[in-house]
């Protein structure tokens, strides 16, 4: 009997909890109510390309251009991941170290994605190579 209420409880938790979850994701928000690092940002870097959509979800947002590119930001504005698959990100953006390497190591590529953590970067090239780099923009290892 101890295990038949242990599990409808679990159940109930797991039921409420996922639910909470889906309503999180993904809420449709205006442009205004990004934080003002990130609305600085897409000014400067992405001025004059449309935002078709604007969400956030657990204090981080995501912008859509139509474009196809993609920026998330986590919650004081500071960019996450950047991924720019039809013009590239744009190199201004770049650790001048990450571009160098790319650069040198794949010349007829473009770096389509950028991803940061405290841990470091995550570069995706056009010819589909994920590059890892340390959080001082040293080369650590292709992804595969």
């Amino acid at each position: 009997m101890k295990r038949i209420i242990t599990l409808l409880a679990l159940s109930a938790f797991l039921t409420t909890a996922l639910s909470l979850r889906v309503k999180a994701d993904g809420r449709v928000i205006p442009f205004s109510n990004l934080p003002q690092e990130a609305k600085s940002f897409i000014k400067e870097f992405f001025d004059g390309v449309k935002v078709l959509q604007v969400t956030s979800e657990w204090n981080e947002y995501e912008v859509i251009f139509a474009d196809h590119s993609k920026v998330e930001f986590d919650k004081k504005g500071n960019w996450t991941d950047i991924k720019c698959s039809s013009r590239g990100v744009p190199a201004s953006i770049i650790p001048s170290k990450i571009a160098s390497y790319a650069e040198r190591n794949f010349p007829d590529e473009i770096i389509i994605e950028i991803e940061r953590s405290r841990w470091g970067y995550e570069v995706k090239v056009s010819g589909g190579f994920e590059l890892e780099f340390d959080k001082n923009c040293n080369f650590v290892r292709i992804d595969d």
